[in-house]
């Protein structure tokens, strides 16, 4: 395993898994009683130790050495593919293993206030750590601010309460980044207009469909992941835009 591999699974495993994911993949590879004979590994996570990194790093050296496979269940579980795909999507293209996701907004490549930097954060972190589901408030908190930021900096009038539906359409409406949309000007607007639909979507399974409230009826994970690639793809774009 690659000296980069190793530094970005430790950082992911680290961050992420709890000693129930340690038990799983211990029982899914037949490592279970190396994970739990391990003198330090367990105790200085619950405990939250300083030395947790390092006995981490002893785990995958170990997997590396002796049992391979290990390292490849690792690879496949969700939140260490979820993280790696944000800290490292290089390796993963490297190894064959990118998905079909959109990449998150790497970090400092918008000019944002921190709320928006924050719940951008926020987001990531969720995805990586819970799912998709879980990750939908703060990026309805991001988009929102972001549309509010780049009207105001555009010198638009923004009303402190619109809504995320209200701030997109205002955006195009008034921003003179899109009142001319290049060559295909009128096959662009039938796309922009999708996202509005795809926008006024987000901000009712935001309310009614996500963890944002005590909701019965959430988003199953596909939908809930296509509502994320859509709203970073939105994000690329206004970033590449304005």
């Amino acid at each position: 395993m690659s000296g980069k591999l190793m530094l970005a699974l430790q950082r992911a495993v680290s961050d992420q898994f709890t000693q129930t994911d340690w038990e799983e993949l211990g029982y899914e590879t037949g490592e279970h009683d190396y994970i739990t004979g391990h003198q330090r590994l367990m105790r200085s996570l619950y405990f939250g130790d300083e030395d947790y990194g390092a006995c981490v790093f002893q785990a995958l050296r170990y997997f590396a050495d002796h049992n391979t496979a290990t390292i490849e269940a690792l690879l496949k579980r969700k939140k260490i593919r979820f993280a790696l795909e944000n800290d490292a999507p290089e390796l993963l293209q490297g190894l064959g293993l990118t998905e079909s996701h959109v990449p998150a907004m790497p970090s400092g490549s918008i000019t944002a206030s921190q709320v928006v930097e924050r719940a951008l954060a926020d987001a990531d972190h969720l995805l990586a750590k819970s799912g998709p589901i879980s990750c939908i408030d703060r990026l309805h908190t991001a988009l929102q601010g972001y549309l509010k930021e780049l009207a105001v900096r555009a010198g638009v009038a923004v009303d402190d309460q619109a809504s995320l539906t209200q701030l997109f359409k205002l955006l195009r409406a008034s921003h003179p980044k899109f009142q001319h949309l290049g060559s295909q000007d009128k096959d662009i607007v039938r796309v922009l207009n999708s996202l509005s639909n795809v926008v006024d979507a987000l901000n009712t399974i935001r309310n009614h469909a996500s963890v944002a409230h005590p909701n019965d009826n959430l988003l199953d994970e596909a939908e809930a992941m296509l509502m994320v690639n859509v709203t970073r793809t939105l994000f690329h774009y206004l970033n590449a835009k304005v």
